[in-house]
């Protein structure tokens, strides 16, 4: 069968964080670490998060996590596309210690889907995020992200810059192909 996968995490971690069966709950959060959740059983990933945080101007990020550490390092590099009414915007960023994956909207509700792109490989994982924010009646960020390490990772870390947020996520594993 083709198609995606519920993940359940092995764990979670962080204050406010807390695992619903499969879902990752979190309340008033700085910091949601999935540990478990990588492996060879797929190639590539999608994350579904809906959340309300406090502040605008910051937006959400994600580091790369193995055996319940966190990449730290600058080593990613990110680039933003930014819609909102008539007016459109960019921002490039490199050599930084995390990637950003979503936008942010102060007391509204937001959504996102991340793709995680090869990170239980051992190469540089890409990833891409989506998502709308409330801010002005519907705010699109679009966001392209590297992780240059060749590492196989099992986990990572969600959070907006030590600003709380409180919501839920689910991930799915893609499906192999197979060859006929």
């Amino acid at each position: 069968m083709n198609g995606l996968e519920l993940i359940t995490p092995t764990s979670v971690d962080g204050s406010g964080v807390s695992l619903s069966g499969a879902k990752v709950v979190f309340a008033s959060a700085t910091s949601i670490s999935i540990n478990g959740i990588f492996s060879s059983n797929y190639d590539n990933y999608l994350f579904v998060i809906r959340y309300v945080h406090e502040d605008y101007f910051r937006g959400v990020n994600m580091r790369m996590r193995l055996s319940g550490t966190d990449d730290a390092g600058s080593n990613y590099a990110y680039q933003r596309l930014q819609a909102s009414g008539s007016s459109v915007s960019g921002a490039r960023t490199t050599s930084f210690t995390q990637a950003e994956i979503s936008g942010v909207d102060s007391a509204n509700i937001s959504g996102a889907h991340v793709y995680v792109y090869g990170p239980a490989l051992a190469q540089p994982t890409a990833i891409r995020g989506m998502s709308v924010v409330g801010y002005l009646g519907g705010t699109i960020y679009d966001q392209a992200a590297t992780h240059t390490l060749s590492t196989a990772y099992d986990g990572c870390t969600i959070n907006n810059n030590l600003n709380s947020m409180t919501g839920s996520l689910t991930i799915y594993g893609f499906t192999k192909q197979s060859v006929v």
